[in-house]
Order: structure tokens, then C-alpha cells, then sequence
């Protein structure tokens, strides 16, 4: 192991409303992985119940290298707005607690990383044999064209553009304020960085539908890609 390897670190940003079983799952696997890190677990002051609450906190005591703070600002993008103001460590990484971002997935991102350190390891579900699982043909079909859109506008090798499972070097987003706070959120905070000029890798990920809590998902949240969309062309 270099000395850079042994120095990297990873903060990890995990917003939850009540998926408390996916996210102790989550937790479980990702700590398998040799490396140092800090988890940020950012919870809904409303949306989230009592029970989970107590469930989050308890996962405090077991867990050393847990900070959870009740959300500021509403809806997934907030969450992930103020884990990216939290973090410490060098690189980032946002994903789900709902097992929709495949936490095994994690352990090859970290060692593309390392060897591309300036870069943003993105998951990208078209790449991937059977990327979708459970989707939803509309879903699927909007997806497909909605990310054929962007590449026209952006000139991109990259078919996945909107999912929210990704490794940053956190130079890419410290000091940045997400703006769309709804689930477009993932279309700027990729964006943003490659106007800054950050390369992004992308790797093959399986998405896999929840089995605990309901999804949040809306139709003012795929307006909100279409938002983005529009500031950034």
C-alpha cells in the first residue's frame, strides 16, 4: 500500500427518511471495506418517525465513526447539501439507504479512485447487463431518452447522468450550494464539476427497487432533471 492509499479517507452520505433495516444492511457491508471513513447519516426532522430516530441513534453508540443531523433545507437534495458541508474527509461519496445503490458496488469505486484520484468515479446503470431491475417501463423509457437529451446538450461519454450514486474528490463540491433540492440534484452536482473541468469514470451498477419505506419520487421531481436541464444548457 502507498502512502496515498493509507491516507485516503471517505465521507460517507447517507440521507434516510425511515428505511432503518436497508440502511443497518448498508452499513454492515460498507464496513467491510478496509478503509478509513465517516458516515454521515442526515434524517427528515418530519418525515422521519420517533422509532427510526431512536434506531439511528443507537446505531451512534455501536458505531464511532457515525455524525446524524436532522436535515435544514427539504427533500433529498438538502440532505445531501448539508452531508457535503459536513464531511471531513478527502473524498466523498453519495449514495442511497434504501439498497437501491448496491453498497458492494462501493469497493471497486474505491479502487478506481485511488488510481484516478482526481476524478469522479460515477455508477452508471446503462453499461451494466440488467442495470434496472424493477424499474418500470415508463420509468425505464423516460430514463433512456431523458439521458440521450443531456449527451446532445453536454457531448459527454457518459449514459448515466442522473443517478445519485458517486464518488467525488471533495475539492469537486466543497463550497458549492445545491440549488435543485429535489432529486435533479443529481444532474447538477455532476455537471457543475465537469464545468469546472473534473473527468468522470463511470463504471457499471445495478439498480435494484427498495424493499423497505416508499419511494419519494414525484412528478415535480423529474421536472426538476428538466430544471437543471434548462440552467445549465
Amino acid at each position: 500500500m502507498t502512502k496515498y492509499e493509507s491516507s485516503y479517507s471517505v465521507s460517507i452520505i447517507l440521507p434516510i427518511l425511515n428505511e432503518i433495516n436497508s440502511l443497518k444492511k448498508t452499513i454492515k457491508i460498507l464496513n467491510k471495506i478496509n478503509i478509513k471513513k465517516e458516515y454521515l447519516i442526515i434524517f427528515s426532522k418530519f418525515l422521519t418517525n420517533s422509532k427510526v430516530k431512536k434506531e439511528i441513534i443507537n446505531l451512534k453508540k455501536r458505531y464511532k465513526n457515525i455524525l446524524i443531523k436532522p436535515q435544514q433545507r427539504p427533500f433529498v437534495g438538502g440532505a445531501i447539501d448539508l452531508g457535503i458541508k459536513l464531511a471531513k474527509k478527502k473524498y466523498i461519496v453519495i449514495m442511497a439507504s434504501d439498497l437501491e445503490t448496491n453498497p458492494y458496488e462501493l469497493k471497486n469505486m474505491l479502487k478506481v479512485s485511488k488510481k484516478n484520484p482526481k476524478c469522479i468515479i460515477s455508477a452508471d446503470r446503462w453499461i451494466s447487463k440488467k442495470g434496472f431491475y424493477n424499474y418500470g417501463i415508463i420509468k425505464f423509457l423516460a430514463n433512456f431518452f431523458f439521458q440521450k437529451l443531456i449527451r446532445i446538450f453536454f457531448q459527454q461519454e457518459i449514459l448515466d447522468f442522473t443517478f445519485a450514486y458517486r464518488l467525488y474528490p471533495k475539492k469537486a463540491l466543497k463550497g458549492y450550494k445545491i440549488r435543485e433540492l429535489r432529486h435533479g440534484f443529481a444532474l447538477e452536482i455532476l455537471l457543475s464539476p465537469i464545468r469546472k473541468g473534473y473527468k468522470v469514470i463511470t463504471l457499471p451498477a445495478k439498480w435494484k427497487k427498495r424493499v423497505e419505506g416508499r419511494s419519494s419520487i414525484t412528478i415535480h421531481s423529474y421536472f426538476s432533471y428538466l430544471k437543471v436541464l434548462y440552467r445549465n444548457i
